[in-house]
């Protein structure tokens, strides 16, 4: 069985904070498309992230809730052989999994992805499964891929031999592997310990995802091979609005027909390329936003200059589906000032928003076109109960 690895950094002292007031939010870099694969990886994260409770059940099968795996543990059949390899406790992992709290969904980014993508080519060229192959700091790493210096979280994750997407993404929300690094008592509880790779998964500070597989070919590797060579990274940014931080909301989901698997969910070859999406603010029915599904079927839009307080209604026309509406909800971040014995630097999260479709032709239409474990984070200094030196890395290793 292969491992993931996480990658977590402590605080990162940010001069950038301070120094930012003339700087303002990078256009999002959305032109490199997901593929439906990444599309599929993604939605199931944002799954996740917005029911953890109801992803356990979906990711493996208990006949005894809270205390014993079924035979067998997953319907996934190498999800199932992962779980047996490390012999996985059930009921650790249902406690731990009890302590998860929902968290926003995350956007698709081109430039992450595109980042991504380039270190699992590095991995694969090395046939070695591990953080800073290519020399890099994760900063270095993710800011050379095109992702704005604005940014406030930082994140990497890893794992060389996915066999699919439902695979790879189980492997970094179950942890599987050993608990404590003693050989004497096998892989202990068979979770990871932290689970690091669970925690920056469900992490509410990273806003932005890239998903990158492999380009180059695995033909010789004995360590890398796939079939899905797979680096995630993880991001966050911010703006200036007068003297204020701000990490402005996105618009995340899809647009699918549920054509290829009647399950409800969004599937690799149902995504509906082209389809518009409307944000209005509801009371006055003005048009604040617009944007497309992308090639794959799925949607990203930045909610800059929207408020709180205001009720908001999305609608995707052609789709068949009614509205659905949010309000955006804010929270407070603390960071390092770059000064020791400055005040601590506060920056306003505005949560992303969560929203899919699933299109159906109108009657007598046209039905709509059809388009075709390793994890860390860097971060610019948490104030709270956190110091650290200016850029201070650490790693942790994950089966």
């Amino acid at each position: 069985m292969s491992a993931t690895l996480a990658q977590r950094s402590r605080p990162l002292r940010v001069a950038a904070l301070c120094l930012a007031s003339c700087w303002s939010l990078a256009a999002p870099a959305w032109a490199a498309d997901p593929t439906g694969v990444q599309q599929y990886w993604l939605e199931l994260m944002n799954r996740m992230r917005i029911s953890p409770a109801a992803e356990l059940e979906r990711l493996t099968n208990y006949s005894v809730p809270g205390t014993t795996f079924a035979s067998p543990a997953s319907d996934d059949p190498f999800v199932n052989a992962a779980l047996q390899f490390y012999q996985t406790s059930a009921s650790t992992l249902a406690t731990q999994w009890a302590g998860l709290i929902p968290a926003p969904a995350l956007a698709w980014n081109g430039s992450l992805s595109d980042s991504a993508a380039t270190y699992s080519n590095v991995m694969v060229a090395l046939d070695t499964q591990a953080h800073n192959l290519d020399g890099l700091t994760l900063e270095d790493r993710i800011l050379n891929g095109g992702y704005t210096v604005n940014y406030l979280e930082l994140g990497e994750s890893l794992f060389a031999t996915a066999q699919n997407a439902f695979h790879g993404h189980a492997a970094f929300a179950i942890d599987w592997g050993d608990s404590d690094s003693n050989p004497g008592n096998g892989f202990g509880t068979g979770i990871q310990t932290p689970a690091s790779h669970r925690d920056d998964l469900m992490l509410p500070s990273f806003k932005e995802v890239g998903i990158g597989f492999q380009t180059s070919s695995l033909v010789g590797n004995v360590n890398v091979t796939g079939p899905l060579v797979t680096t995630q990274h993880f991001a966050s940014q911010f703006r200036v609005v007068g003297l204020t931080y701000v990490a402005d909301a996105f618009l995340t989901g899809s647009i699918y027909t549920d054509a290829v698997l009647a399950d409800n969910f969004y599937t690799p070859g149902e995504g509906v390329a082209g389809a518009t999406v409307n944000v209005y603010n509801d009371a006055t029915n003005t048009l604040v936003k617009t944007g497309a599904s992308n090639s794959a079927g799925g949607f990203n839009i930045l909610l800059d200059g929207l408020a709180t307080g205001t009720l908001y209604r999305i609608e995707a026309p052609g789709t068949g589906q009614p509205a659905q509406t949010f309000s955006l909800s804010t929270r407070t971040v603390f960071y390092q000032a770059a000064n020791p014995g400055d005040p601590d630097v506060p920056v306003t999260y505005y949560d992303n928003v969560y929203a899919s479709f699933q299109a159906v032709p109108e009657p007598g239409g046209a039905v709509l076109i059809l388009a075709a474990a390793l994890a860390g984070y860097v971060r610019r200094g948490k104030a709270r109960g956190r110091s650290a030196p200016s850029h201070a890395f650490s790693l942790s290793c994950a089966p």
